[in-house]
């Protein structure tokens, strides 16, 4: 009879070990299916209950270490859970993925941890110890070694700057990124993944993105609205022409993503347009940016005859409106890893891009290059640490004196996900300029859109730029030194010249945030 009991309590502690273990594979299939839709919050919760119950469990370890090295504020615990996995996986067992996954995981996270010396050890023992066989394993270490030395060198020369969070006005526990702002500062647009009544909420539990702005009013940002162009797709900032009369939209369009406009017309913005080729294409265009006068666009694509995942082409319109041939910025400007987020200063001559490639510190690094007069950009510079971190590093926006900068990051200070922030210089910045801008009409209050404005600089006579105002008010904008006095010629076939003479004082400054200099308005009259 004994014996019955022994075999039974043996069968019960099977069934109930078999039950665990389902219970412990349901649950790891649970979060593994979160980590596919990068929903690193609830994977994370997930993984804090079953470390408690399998506290001594190196697969459980193991992944749990994985998804804190991807989640908020949890990159200490990574270290400390792949530390505690990493004896149970021995190196030696050529045919363990986690062996090696686990102490690349491990590099991962000093990298991020700003540990860049643990990093660089870590990673140059794992790749003396794997087979050269594994060329994929062996290029990816290469890759991260490279990453943790250029943030060595970076970090011994960091950059002096000021950053404040832009609040809980603008900022929430969901992710904010990709800020851009009008060249007068009155005017910040956003995408962000929070939750809202309209939101279409994905199969990870995370919320499609859409497009948020705010104003400056009373010297803050006042209350964030969504804008009534969203879709029930993905959509997301990309950029704004400088006079402020059309946005540029990244939308997802099924298993690829385009670029549309949306245009300003009576304070409202009308329906996305989607662009036509050869800007989008059957493959990926994610980002891009006008140039000053409107009729260059510089956009991000994954199309074939490239340098390599994404890179970085340019587009001028003909004299008819259409779009020209597409060109391709070069190998000085594109890598074999991915560029994004191009941002051609109003100043022209100088774009802002993020890269994976060059002297990158670890994934997406933002750098600037030099146009010379043959148009041929290069030149390419790391913009610095301690902007640039291990983590993704885009969406950069300087402003005009580009004494300031929008921006979106992971910090320990944000409110939850990627927050927006404010950076700004220290010190004096050489770049004294001012933002002019105006209105020309038509005889019955219509915009002048076919007026031409030719600004001279008063005291050289050196031609400053050419400009058009904007189809949809008739408003013009163009960037000038402070401090100087200027002509400015007033052309339109069929109507009279203007010329007008006028001063920007050196108080002035764009780099106060509070000024656009504005002429008086102007309406044509017809010349008989």
């Amino acid at each position: 009879m004994k014996n019955i009991w022994i075999v039974l309590l043996f069968l019960l502690s099977v069934v109930e070990l078999n039950a665990q273990l389902k219970e412990y594979k349901k649950e790891i299939v649970k979060a593994d299916e979160f980590l596919k839709f990068e929903n690193y919050k609830n994977a994370s919760e997930i993984y804090d209950v079953l470390l408690k119950e399998y506290p001594e469990d190196a697969f459980v370890q193991f992944k749990a270490g994985e998804c804190f090295l991807f989640s908020e504020a949890r990159i200490k615990q990574s270290i400390e859970v792949l530390n505690k996995a990493i004896p149970q996986y021995p190196i030696v067992d050529k045919n363990s993925i986690e062996a090696i996954e686990a102490r690349f995981y491990l590099g991962q996270a000093y990298h991020l941890n700003f540990q860049f010396e643990e990093a660089l050890s870590t990673f140059q023992d794992l790749i003396s110890q794997i087979p050269e066989k594994r060329m994929e394993a062996v290029e990816r270490i290469e890759r991260e070694i490279r990453y943790v030395n250029n943030a060595i060198l970076l970090k011994k020369n960091p950059v002096e700057f000021k950053i404040s969070n832009l609040g809980p006005v603008i900022n929430t526990e969901f992710d904010e990124h990709s800020p851009i702002v009008n060249v007068v500062e009155d005017l910040l647009l956003f995408t962000s993944n929070r939750e809202t009544e309209v939101s279409y909420k994905k199969p990870g539990g995370l919320y499609n993105e859409n497009v948020y702005y705010s104003l400056w009013r009373d010297k803050k940002w006042i209350t964030t609205r969504a804008l009534g162009i969203n879709t029930a797709g993905n959509n997301a900032t990309i950029g704004i022409s400088p006079d402020g009369g059309t946005l540029l939209i990244y939308q997802n369009d099924g298993i690829v993503g385009n670029i549309y406009t949306s245009k300003l017309k009576n304070d409202k913005w009308g329906e996305l347009e989607k662009l036509p080729s050869p800007i989008n294409t059957m493959a990926n265009e994610t980002h891009a940016s006008f140039s000053m006068d409107g009729n260059t666009l510089f956009f991000t694509s994954d199309r074939i005859g490239g340098f390599g995942g994404k890179d970085i082409y340019k587009v001028s319109k003909l004299p008819s409106g259409e779009w020209g041939k597409v060109i391709n910025l070069g190998d000085e400007v594109n890598t074999i890893f991915d560029e994004e987020s191009p941002y051609v200063h109003p100043k022209g001559g100088i774009l802002y891009f993020s890269s994976e490639g060059h002297n990158s510190m670890g994934g997406f690094d933002i750098f600037k290059a030099a146009c010379d007069e043959e148009g041929t950009w290069g030149g390419v510079e790391n913009i610095g640490y301690p902007i640039n971190t291990p983590f993704d590093d885009l969406f950069f926006a300087p402003t005009i004196d580009e004494q300031r900068v929008y921006y979106a990051s992971k910090r320990d200070d944000g409110f939850g996900g990627s927050d927006i922030y404010l950076i700004e210089f220290t010190g004096d910045h050489p770049n004294a300029l001012t933002v002019v801008g105006g209105f020309v009409f038509m005889p019955d209050g219509e915009p002048a859109e076919n007026a031409k404005l030719v600004v001279y600089d008063a005291k050289t006579k050196e031609k400053v730029g050419v400009y058009r105002p904007s189809p949809n008010n008739g408003k013009y904008i163009f960037i000038i030194p402070s401090g100087r006095e200027y002509n400015m010629e007033l052309e339109m076939d069929g109507y009279k010249s203007v010329l007008k003479d006028f001063k920007i004082p050196s108080r002035r400054s764009f780099a106060r945030k509070k000024y656009t200099f504005y002429l008086d308005p102007i309406v044509l009259k017809k010349d008989n």
